[in-house]
Order: structure tokens, then C-alpha cells, then sequence
């Protein structure tokens, strides 16, 4: 091995070092090749299913709470700006009121007409808000590894659902607005 480095060394005093980097970027080049060559391996794709293939692991709770999440979310918002079937049976009781026409006073009547729909309309906002506030706390208690945004939003829904909880009670209890009343008239005869 010696006497080939010898015959190497004179050659190699009269090489210029851009000749030297050709030769060594080529030698690389060649070790490269060489070594992809020795760990290519055939890879057939039929043993690898047949044999490696493993079924997926069942996706983990993270979808279900995500969208919990969105479904407290709704919940609450729909709590806040009102529901159809809160209209709709708000519609009921006025129209059951009118059929009834079992008022003997004015008051009496606008208490069904107006107070009761009213009443209505909170009553079923306030159920959506307990949905709400249930999801949003059942999401908060069960996805304490979930993403940031699926615990921000169940938060969303459950500060939506004790406002909108609030309100419904507020309009149950009539304190944004009083049943309008007809103030009594008294008769009196003038006689003369």
C-alpha cells in the first residue's frame, strides 16, 4: 500500500488544486452512488400491507370535543338572540289567549296577550341557555387535553349561556319592562 501512495505523491506535486477538488468531489460522488446501491433494497409493496400493516388508532376525543364545543357555542348564542321554537310557541300562547278570551278586564287581556307569549319566548330561551351552559361545562370537564381553541370556545359557549340564562330570567321576572296596564277610569256623575 505504501508503494502505491509513493507513485501517487509525485503525480499528485503536480496537480493543481482545482484538479484536486475535481478528484475529491468526484471520489464523494462515487462513495455516494456506491453506498444508495448497497442499501437499496426491493421493496414489495404486497408483503409490506400484508405484513406491517396495522389498523389506524380510533380517533381520540378531540373531534367529539371540538365539536361539543361548537354545538355549546351555538346553544348559547341561540340563547341570546332568540329561536324559532321560541317563536313559534310564543305565537301559541297568544293565539291560545285570544281563543280563550276568558279576560274580564283590559288588563287582563294584554297579561295574555302580551305577558304570556313574552313569558314564552324567555322561558324557551332559558332552556337553551341550560343546554348550553351543560355542553360547555361537559366539554370543559372531559377535554382537559384537547386543543386550545376546543377549551376557548367551550368557554365562549359557557359565558353565552349563563348570559343568555340571565337574560331569560330577567325577561321571566319582567324587569327590563313591566306588562303594560290600563289605568282605571273612574265614573263620576255630575249631577245638577
Amino acid at each position: 500500500m505504501e508503494t502505491t501512495k509513493a507513485a501517487e505523491a509525485p503525480e499528485s506535486a503536480t496537480e493543481t488544486p482545482e484538479s484536486d477538488a475535481k478528484a475529491v468531489e468526484a471520489e464523494d460522488a462515487n462513495e455516494i452512488e456506491n453506498e444508495i446501491e448497497d442499501n437499496e433494497e426491493e421493496i414489495d409493496l404486497d408483503e409490506v400491507l400484508e405484513n406491517d400493516w396495522e389498523p389506524a388508532a380510533p380517533a381520540s376525543g378531540g373531534v367529539l370535543a371540538a365539536t361539543a364545543a361548537v354545538v355549546g357555542a351555538a346553544l348559547g348564542l341561540s340563547s341570546l338572540t332568540g329561536t324559532w321554537i321560541a317563536d313559534l310557541m310564543s305565537e301559541r300562547q297568544n293565539i291560545i289567549a285570544q281563543a280563550a278570551g276568558t279576560a274580564t278586564t283590559t288588563n287582563q287581556q294584554i297579561a295574555q296577550l302580551y305577558g304570556t307569549p313574552w313569558h314564552t319566548t324567555a322561558l324557551f330561551n332559558g332552556f337553551f341557555a341550560i343546554a348550553a351552559i351543560l355542553v360547555a361545562v361537559a366539554v370543559l370537564l372531559a377535554a382537559k387535553g384537547s386543543a386550545t381553541w376546543v377549551r376557548a370556545l367551550a368557554w365562549g359557549g359557557l359565558a353565552l349561556g349563563v348570559i343568555g340564562l340571565l337574560i331569560s330570567g330577567l325577561i321571566w321576572f319582567d324587569v327590563f319592562t313591566d306588562i303594560p296596564t290600563v289605568a282605571a277610569t273612574t265614573t263620576t256623575s255630575s249631577t245638577g
